[in-house]
């Protein structure tokens, strides 16, 4: 039985045949990134920021649903209170998000040179 397979696996060596190249890869994104902070700030600006706006004014409006039903009872404000300061937390991380990252680039540069990071 080995013999069998071995010859088997001998005898199908692989051919190769002139072809045309694999076709390139394209870039999903059609951005041309030179650097990783280029690429997360192209992330942050045009995918995290409008998707979480979004969900941000869901929460906002929520919030202020949550402050009508509850009709004065005051363990139901105070679940509205604390849905609507969660809600502008979110918000000002969001909005914050850019300048955190561009922070931490900045700080990684004068740490040292990375190269790709600090052009």
């Amino acid at each position: 039985m080995l013999i069998i397979s071995s010859s088997f696996l001998i005898s199908s060596a692989p051919i190769f045949a002139e072809e045309d190249p694999p076709p390139k890869l394209e870039n999903p994104l059609k951005e041309n990134f030179t650097s990783l902070p280029d690429f997360i700030n192209f992330v942050l600006e045009k995918i995290v920021l409008p998707i979480g706006a979004v969900i941000a004014v869901f929460f906002i409006i929520f919030s202020g649903f949550l402050f009508v039903t509850a009709q004065g009872n005051e363990e139901k404000l105070a679940k509205a209170k604390t849905a609507f300061l969660w809600t502008a937390v979110g918000v000002l991380v969001l909005l914050g998000s850019i300048v955190i990252s561009k922070g931490i680039a900045e700080t990684i540069c004068q740490i040292g040179n990375v190269p790709g990071l600090c052009e």
